[in-house]
């Protein structure tokens, strides 16, 4: 549990130093709920985090940048999504980031993964998830089609395949220290690499962020 807690408490130095979804330097706000940060351009991309979850949004957006998507737009309201992270650490998918409509007091249904590498539709924008409703063999399958509304659509299609969602996989635990550590293998590259993350997202998202600095 201390380690965990250790995650999720960044310094303010750090903090201070993040970047919106727009890649501007955030704001920030002291109230009496704490300390917060957010996008202060306009149009405001909604990037909205309380201090105590910078580390999760902070990986959260390494991998989101990895993935080379553009900020989408929720389907009803045209505006940019905001994004949020998966903060219960007993999911599978703890620390992922997803995106979800930004409005407050009517959001509509929109709803999408954040790390995901989505191909290009025929306008050449990236392409949305959907999820077949209609009942028969393909009920429940996931594919590919254009962002734009019914209307704009061009009517791209295509199946989304599952095995090629995840750049990099566990391949085994290293030790049995306190916390355990763990080797990872990148698909694309057999790059291995070891974390202290059991939760492959965040490993990747630490992986990704070493490597940038790596780069600098």
């Amino acid at each position: 549990m201390r380690y965990y807690k250790r995650v999720a408490n960044a310094t303010i130095e750090t903090l201070r130093n993040m970047e919106c979804l727009h890649g501007k330097p955030v704001s920030s706000s002291k109230t009496e709920n704490g300390l917060f940060f957010y996008c202060g351009q306009k149009p405001s991309c909604n990037f909205f985090c309380p201090q105590n979850d910078c580390s999760y949004f902070e990986n959260a957006m390494a991998m989101w940048r990895n993935s080379n998507s553009p900020q989408p737009r929720c389907h009803e309201h045209k505006k940019l999504a905001k994004m949020q992270v998966v903060k219960d650490i007993l999911k599978p998918s703890f620390g992922r980031p997803f995106f979800v409509c930004p409005n407050k007091e009517k959001p509509c249904s929109f709803w999408q993964w954040g790390d995901v590498i989505r191909p290009q539709c025929y306008h050449g924008e990236q392409c949305s998830t959907r999820k077949v409703k209609k009942e028969g063999v393909n009920h429940g399958r996931l594919f590919y089609t254009c962002s734009k509304g019914k209307d704009e659509s061009c009517g791209y299609f295509e199946w989304r395949d599952r095995k090629t969602e995840d750049p990099f996989e566990p391949i085994c635990k290293v030790n049995f220290s306190m916390p355990p550590s763990y080797v990872y293998t990148v698909k694309e590259t057999d790059e291995q690499f070891k974390s202290y993350h059991g939760n492959r997202h965040q490993a990747y998202a630490e992986y990704l962020s070493t490597k940038n600095k790596e780069n600098w």
